[in-house]
């Protein structure tokens, strides 16, 4: 078995309206319109609860890669990562969600 798996996910940036009840904003002395979160999509929540499984049961490290950051963007352009979420152990690459024994059955 492998020693790491590579973990590639799209997180995406959404714009939510602020609250005011928020104590965070009274150090400024005003309330900001709206806040900034980053959302991961269900597939790649999912594949990184497998592959986070898989790794604690094994002892493997897990590498997560954020294709919307930059470093992560250049990782996946060198692994040629296209589709979200990407799972890569070795040589081996499993595109969109995968089981828990797809996993198991690389070598």
């Amino acid at each position: 078995m492998a020693e790491s798996i590579t973990l590639f996910i799209n997180a995406k940036w959404t714009v939510k309206p602020f609250s005011s009840e928020s104590t965070a904003w009274v150090w400024g002395g005003w309330a900001p319109e709206h806040k900034f979160e980053k959302l991961i999509s269900r597939e790649d929540t999912l594949a990184l609860k497998i592959a986070k499984e898989v790794a604690e049961e094994h002892g493997l490290k897990i590498k997560v890669y954020d294709i919307a950051n930059i470093k992560g963007w250049i990782f996946a352009q060198i692994k040629k990562v296209k589709v979200t979420p990407t799972i890569i152990i070795n040589n081996h690459r499993i595109e969109g969600v995968p089981n828990k024994d797809e996993l198991l059955a690389i070598p």
